[in-house]
């Protein structure tokens, strides 16, 4: 076995018995940017992304090994092929250095950068001219590996020797854009690694399960940077729902307790997948400012919506079930003349009263609508900009992503001026603080939210996904009109039983409780709701068929347009139907509780119920 030393700066190529060539070079940190110009490895203008690896080496066994082999095979590699990431390691054919060679190995022309640093004066390679040979037991050398594309020694003699001139030449690839740093295993090395990456600023991905110092800063993250709730927190008022963690000030060891303080932290927990690993790590990745602030918006509005109907319909159902136990009361209370009973059928509506006024002056219905609307418009925007060419502008001077991004971002100002001149604005807007993107059904569950779409792509995870909603709530739909028409009638049936057995003061609660279920029914828009969803899925089913007809030379700029166009058309036209026919019920059921309201006194048994409830269901319409 020979140690074959290259020129200062100086690259030379090296050959292993797998058949795979590298560039092999040896310098100090302060050479890294000379190295990388002499690999031929300048990073374009805007920057190139870089994940650097580091972890467990020999230590890395068992079921940690495992979680690690999967995490960095179908977790790294794949956002690392999205995105066009370099990747830097260790370079030794041990623990997750192996793990990444081994996944470049599958996949060489998807991972073309795979840099290793080391120490110099613990491995060993093959000379330009002599094949790799197993080191023997007195050199106490670790071979590099094989499957690398490029090396980069320091002139050292112990591990840890190498760190610096590691976070010199990803910060050289990089050339100003993102790294990001993935964490598995690991002991002493990694730890004074993951401390250069704090003082970088980097984010790091700490991939639970894989033991050593993954586990243990998982741990420590938990323990003091993760808010604990507190028991019985629902019952508590929303600051006080969580208790503080602690200070990073008990943690004995320095070096562990400027990470946990400084770090950006993004815990892989152990029951996270491959896949979301990629998505998380792509998105780091990738610098798509507008794109990532328009998942934002689109985050803060969808969860709005789905806050706000659920306090809407709450209310509209406790006002329903308030109606009509009045009713029941009021016929009770005239049987058996009881002071508690009068009493309550006095307060109960009054209740009703004071929580028509509350919703009505909150405009909860009309809030939540507004809400669902935009922040369904800007997901149509976000797609439209993920899957259309770049527009060519006559500004040379302007590329077209930039044209692009300027357009996304006045469309997303045109949304947003538009939904503030409603009374959406008349609440709090309070910012999404949840995952970005937010998590998708379906086909887009592993989706990073930023990369380019290709057009199968653009159909599995915008169009499948939204048709298999639509089939899906036209069933749901179907049955709760089926139930209430059941109601309706069957308590219809019921006030002519009651009638012949000469129990007509009864026969108020059976008839409140058809014209409830009536009146529901009339509120949650079925009819016209399963009309337009079927209308919608036949126009979307039409333009998927279109575009699979096509031969694939008919697949131009032009026909992938027609068909972004043509399906955002058919979702925006659907959208657009259902907001119409949301406000008019909204204002429908508005003027009918004002008029409730006014007639309210307090009598000694209430009116009828006058029941008003919208769909919990379609107001769900979830991040499709």
């Amino acid at each position: 076995m020979v140690n074959a030393p290259a020129d200062e700066l100086e690259p030379s190529r090296i050959a292993f018995g797998n058949g795979n060539k590298a560039l092999l070079a040896e310098g100090r940190r302060e050479d890294a940017a000379g190295l990388i110009a002499l690999m031929c490895l300048q990073p374009p203008a805007p920057g190139r992304p870089v994940i650097v690896v580091c972890g467990g080496a020999d230590n890395l066994v068992g079921k940690a090994l495992e979680r690690a082999a999967a995490m960095i095979g179908a977790g790294v590699a794949p956002a690392a092929e999205t995105v066009g990431a370099a990747i830097v390691d260790g370079g030794t054919s041990a623990g997750v250095m192996e793990l990444t060679g081994q996944a470049r190995a599958r996949r060489p022309q998807a991972l073309p950068v795979l840099m290793g640093v080391a120490p110099k004066g613990l491995v060993t390679y093959p000379s330009p001219n002599e094949p790799i040979q197993a080191p023997g037991p007195a050199q106490q050398r670790v071979p590099l590996e094989g499957n690398h594309s490029h090396f980069v020694l320091a002139d050292s003699g112990e591990w840890g020797g190498e760190t610096g001139l590691m976070m010199a030449v990803a910060e050289a690839l990089a050339g100003g854009g993102r790294v990001a740093m993935v964490l598995a295993g690991g002991e002493y090395v990694a730890k004074s690694e993951v401390r250069e990456a704090v003082r970088h600023g980097w984010a790091i991905f700490v991939v639970g399960g894989t033991g050593g110092l993954a586990d243990e800063l998982s741990r420590l993250w938990a323990v003091y940077q993760v808010p604990c709730r507190r028991r019985a927190a629902w019952l508590l008022p929303s600051r006080f729902r969580y208790r503080p963690p602690r200070s990073p000030s008990g943690i004995t060891d320095p070096d562990l307790r400027e990470i946990v303080t400084n770090a950006d932290i993004r815990p892989i927990t152990a029951g996270s997948e491959p896949g979301q690993f990629a998505r998380q790590l792509s998105w780091e990745l990738q610098d798509e400012q507008i794109l990532k602030d328009a998942w934002q918006r689109f985050g803060t509005y969808d969860q709005l919506a789905v806050r706000l109907r659920r306090l809407f319909t709450r209310s509209q159902a406790s006002i329903l079930l308030l109606g009509v136990a009045g009713t029941l009361l009021a016929l009770i209370d005239s049987e058996v003349k009881k002071t508690a009973l009068h009493w309550t059928v006095v307060v109960l509506p009054i209740l009703v009263a004071v929580l028509v006024a509350v919703v009505s002056r909150r405009a909860l219905g009309q809030r939540w609508v507004m809400m669902r609307a935009a922040a369904e418009f800007i997901k149509a925007e976000i797609y439209r900009y993920r899957t259309l060419e770049p527009v060519r502008t006559k500004d040379q001077a302007k590329s077209a992503k930039a044209a692009n991004q300027q357009r996304l971002a006045s469309q997303l100002d045109v949304i947003e001026e538009r939904l503030m001149q409603t009374e959406a604005s008349s609440g709090p807007v309070t910012p999404y603080g949840g995952p970005l993107p937010p998590r998708m059904y379906g086909a887009g569950r592993d989706d990073d939210g930023l990369s380019r779409l290709r057009p199968e792509r653009y159909l599995r995870i915008r169009v499948d996904d939204q048709l298999s909603y639509f089939h899906g709530r036209v069933r749901t739909l179907n049955k709760r009109r089926n139930v209430l028409q059941f109601l309706a009638v069957a308590s219809g049936a019921a006030g002519a039983i009651l009638a012949a057995a000469h129990l007509e003061v009864w026969i108020g609660l059976t008839g409140g409780a058809s014209a409830a279920a009536l009146a529901y029914l009339g509120y949650l828009q079925v009819d016209n709701t399963i009309v337009t969803y079927n209308q919608a899925t036949f126009r979307l089913g039409a333009l998927q068929r279109w575009w699979l007809a096509l031969d694939p030379e008919q697949r131009t700029g032009d026909a992938l347009e027609r068909l972004v166009t043509g399906c955002e058309t058919a979702l925006a036209t659907e959208h657009a139907g259902w907001v119409q026919q949301m406000n008019d019920t909204l204002e429908h059921l508005k003027q009918s509780q004002d008029s409730a309201i006014s007639r309210i006194e307090p009598p000694a048994g209430p009116a009828p119920p006058q029941p008003a409830a919208a769909d919990d269901n379609l107001a769900a319409r979830g991040v499709t």
